[in-house]
């Protein structure tokens, strides 16, 4: 039986990926009157795929090898690793079997069109075009919503999608106490003086960042003949094989170091994937990131807390200083660094600082909540954002593309996501301290430009894991302690007292 469902896995596996390639080239290269076909490319491999998850063969291939709603990783005679198969194959069944294939053939060719009119309502800077088909989208998330079903609250649901097993209750246990200590912190900034950061905001020519990016992903660990780096309107990272991961960034923002950053962050996601496909999972849909959470916690860790670093900058500034001679002349090592940890109220999810993150995500998470609980309105949407991001990050949008535009998440239906982001903070931070402990002047090779001990620090115990274990299981497997959000505000309080001297 097990071998049946490996097969089953595997062909699964491999119409995602093909899914994958043609969502990637929509994303980078594909004409834009190619859209309409495009979507129903993407509509017809989202229905086939649906159709072989909700095939009575598997069910019934589950239900031999014990697995059922009490028991869903099967028969605990199983190896651990088919037990985690047939657990993760029961949760896929079990959900999407719920869900009519009209209805996901709907929605995936619904989502297809709407990311290209996000794309072109965020360059208009103009939401009330996007407006209609979000509505659109709103009404079939909370279809989905109520397909699944849920006792608490409609939000439950569309969390459990992304983070398993993670409620809307749960996230406000963890977002409350976080909160408040974000807004201390950065009420304790605001009284510090300005950091001058002017030279960050010229023209850094596009193929000199290239060069820099090719620079830092390689000594990360990339590996470049399993991936590669393009361009897109928002960064993404993609596999489309076990040996083909994919990322991008964007060349045209304001700030020089924008598109390094955004390199070295989709660079984490890129490295747990290279990771999770090469170690013993590889071939299985186990061979990927447990959660969009633990995912995102690579990301961050290598983008804040390694990429961020003043141990990071004393190798990379004499670099950029060559490359950049005329913007940074007269630029120091402690101003650089000072100027790209600033911590300033921005409208912009992907610049925001590492203090004021995560009050973004809450931002988004509210929102959500209320969108799909219908106490708000698509028409209102903008208001409200712009109203809650005063409150919460002291900064108003000038424009919607800068505003409630400026994700591509909505377009694509991934109500449920955003949260995941902020734990992945929490994540990152206690892997971050974890791994500190483990190697040996760690901070001394990152100043040598050396991160090969940290590359094999998270393959060995994050990575090559894949979707073994649950995120929880695996914090605790790593680190020896549950989720502790502590983790992350320390590091905090550690890191910019320091640099403020607060």
């Amino acid at each position: 039986m097990m071998e049946r469902l490996h097969r089953y896995d595997e062909e699964l596996l491999l119409l995602e990926h093909t899914a994958a390639v043609l969502q990637w080239d929509q994303e980078t290269f594909m004409p834009e009157r190619a859209v309409e076909e495009r979507s129903r490319q993407l509509s017809l491999l989202s229905e086939m795929m649906h159709r072989r998850i909700t095939d009575p063969e598997i069910a019934a291939i589950l239900h031999d090898l014990g697995a059922d709603d009490a028991h869903p990783s099967g028969d605990p005679q199983l190896d651990p690793a088919d037990r985690a198969l047939v657990r993760r194959w029961w949760r896929q069944v079990s959900r999407m079997r719920k869900l009519p294939a009209s209805w996901v053939k709907e929605f995936s060719e619904l989502t297809s069109q709407a990311q290209v009119v996000w794309a072109q309502s965020r360059r208009n800077r103009d939401f009330s075009r996007f407006q209609t088909v979000l509505e659109r989208i709103i009404t079939m998330v909370r279809k989905k919503s109520e397909l699944y079903g849920y006792e608490a609250h409609p939000y439950d649901p569309l969390l459990d999608e992304y983070e398993p097993d993670l409620t809307t209750e749960r996230v406000e246990s963890l977002f409350t106490p976080l909160k408040q200590d974000l807004v201390e912190l950065l009420r304790r900034l605001e009284d510090t003086p300005a950091v001058e950061d002017r030279f960050l905001y010229q023209e850094y020519p596009a193929d000199l960042q290239k060069h820099i990016n090719t620079m830092v992903l390689e000594h990360m660990g990339f590996d470049w003949r399993r991936g590669r780096l393009d361009e897109s309107a928002h960064p993404f990272t993609t596999a489309l094989g076990a040996d083909d991961v994919r990322i991008t960034t964007r060349y045209h923002e304001p700030s020089g170091v924008s598109a390094l950053f955004s390199a070295v962050h989709e660079g984490g996601h890129a490295l747990y994937e290279q990771g999770a496909r090469s170690g013993p999972l590889r071939g299985t849909s186990l061979g990927s990131g447990v959660s969009l959470a633990l995912h995102e916690s690579q990301s961050r860790l290598w983008e804040q807390m390694v990429g961020r670093s003043r141990e990071f900058w004393i190798f990379w500034f004499p670099q950029f200083q060559q490359l950049f001679e005329r913007q940074l002349q007269g630029v120091g090592l402690e101003q650089f660094l000072l100027a790209v940890n600033r911590v300033r109220p921005s409208c912009i999810r992907v610049d925001a600082d590492e203090v004021t993150y995560s009050l973004h995500i809450m931002l988004r998470f509210e929102l959500e909540k209320a969108l799909v609980s219908g106490g708000l309105h698509a028409a209102d949407l903008p208001h409200a954002w712009n109203e809650q991001m005063q409150s919460l990050v002291g900064s108003v949008p000038s424009h919607d593309g800068e505003g409630v535009l400026q994700d591509v998440h909505w377009s694509a239906g991934m109500f449920g996501y955003f949260p995941t982001y902020a734990l992945g903070n929490l994540y990152a931070a206690q892997l971050y301290e974890q791994m500190n402990r483990e190697i040996p002047d760690m901070r001394g090779q990152i100043v040598q430009g050396s991160y090969g001990e940290i590359h094999r620090w998270l393959k060995e115990q994050v990575h090559q894991w894949g979707g073994m274990y649950s995120s929880e299981e695996l914090i605790h497997r790593v680190t020896g302690k549950p989720l502790d959000p502590g983790c992350f505000t320390g590091y905090l309080r550690r890191k910019y007292g320091v640099l403020y001297g607060v």
